[in-house]
């Protein structure tokens, strides 16, 4: 199973909304054939170490990190009739899959039909590997991750906003690596405007969908976040409020008209739960995973509204100082240390000369931040 694992890890970045899965065919204790779920709408990983198999699987046992698709509504053939077909004798899996279409069927159809099944093997594992995809499945909501990069005294800028660059290259290079295995990364337009960053993945993998909340529609024209190579043109969606419709209006017609991938959302800004609603609407058009990489206010607000899951925090061993400058989570903030909110599941990396924590964000706590 801890095979099976490794080979699902292949399709991070590639398969999103879909489920990370790998699989592995043993036969006389000796691995006969392998596979893995390589893109969206491509074979599963059972079809593809079958099919390699092939006579040789009747008998053996097959090894796979969840548990295996029954309907029929989708891209691909389910696995469960492939699985009888080239029957395989012993089934073991990491866990079921979250999916209400699947949750439990297609495992009962296995046992059904005489094949010996075994779950919660690695259980935990395969559910960190597949955190995005059961929070999407659930939830209807992306699973979330706040990242920052801050000196040691806790400054992701200086007072006059300069912040490049705070960590090293190392660390930046991280950075662009989990970009290529998020679907979207979303930042407040006052970012754009002071970095004018391009919220790419810098020729790491794919570049994922980028979101800047901009209620007055203030993006600068000549901003990064609107270029796109012809041959990979990126997605932009730009989130707006309609206060001022003659102001903003030929401005949108520019942006949309000029930029065939940039699209433009009205939102009710005044509701103080819209971030959530622009969550729910990424998970309705399959993003499963956010990035965000924004300002104090933006994290601030994302803690705030409930919809943060992870922290990813890069610690630069320089001192910034100065009480005007900016901190990683702005807010209203607490009145006590008591009151603070505490990060679980956490642990340390180092990366070059830098240190990155990353941790779970406790729901119940973050609203009171």
């Amino acid at each position: 199973m801890s095979l099976a694992l490794t080979l699902a890890l292949k399709g991070a970045g590639k398969v999103s909304p879909n489920p990370m899965v790998g699989a592995v065919v043993v036969k006389n204790g000796k691995v006969i054939a392998t596979g893995y779920h390589p893109y969206f709408g491509g074979p599963h990983a059972e079809a593809v170490a079958l099919s390699k198999a092939g006579k040789n699987a009747r008998g053996a046992a097959l090894y796979i990190t969840l548990e295996p698709c029954c309907h029929l509504d989708k891209k691909t053939p389910p696995c469960v009739p492939t699985i009888l077909k080239y029957g395989i004798k012993d089934l073991y899996i990491a866990m079921k899959d979250p999916n209400p279409r699947v949750n439990g069927k297609g495992l009962k159809i296995l046992q059904q039909n005489g094949i010996n099944c075994k779950t919660g093997i690695l259980e935990e594992q395969s559910r960190e590997l597949n955190k995005y995809y059961i929070k999407w499945i659930t939830q209807k909501m992306p699973y979330v991750t706040l990242k920052w990069a801050m000196s040691l005294d806790g400054k992701i800028a200086t007072a006059s906003g300069d912040s490049k660059w705070i960590t090293s290259t190392n660390s930046r290079a991280l950075v662009h690596q989990a970009r290529a295995e998020m679907d979207a990364i979303l930042v407040g337009i006052n970012t754009v405007i002071k970095d004018n960053p391009y919220l790419t993945s810098h020729g790491k993998g794919k570049n994922p969908v980028r979101v800047i909340i901009d209620p007055q529609l203030r993006i600068p024209l000549s901003s990064n976040v609107l270029k796109s190579d012809k041959n990979n043109p990126i997605k932009t969606i730009i989130f707006y409020v309609n206060t001022n419709p003659e102001i903003i209006k030929d401005k949108l017609e520019y942006i949309t008209s000029k930029h065939r991938k940039c699209e433009c959302y009205c939102i009710n800004y005044k509701n103080n739960q819209y971030l959530k609603h622009i969550m729910k609407y990424l998970a309705k058009i399959g993003i499963s995973s956010v990035l965000i990489e924004g300002g104090g206010t933006t994290h601030s607000l994302a803690l705030e509204q409930g919809i943060a899951d992870e922290v990813m925090a890069f610690i630069s061993p320089k001192i910034i100082g100065g009480r005007n400058a900016i901190t990683p989570v702005e807010g209203t903030g607490i009145d006590r240390v008591s009151k603070a909110l505490n990060i679980t599941n956490w642990h340390t990396q180092h990366i070059g000369e830098d240190l990155l924590i990353t941790g779970t964000v406790g729901k119940k706590q973050a609203r009171n931040i």
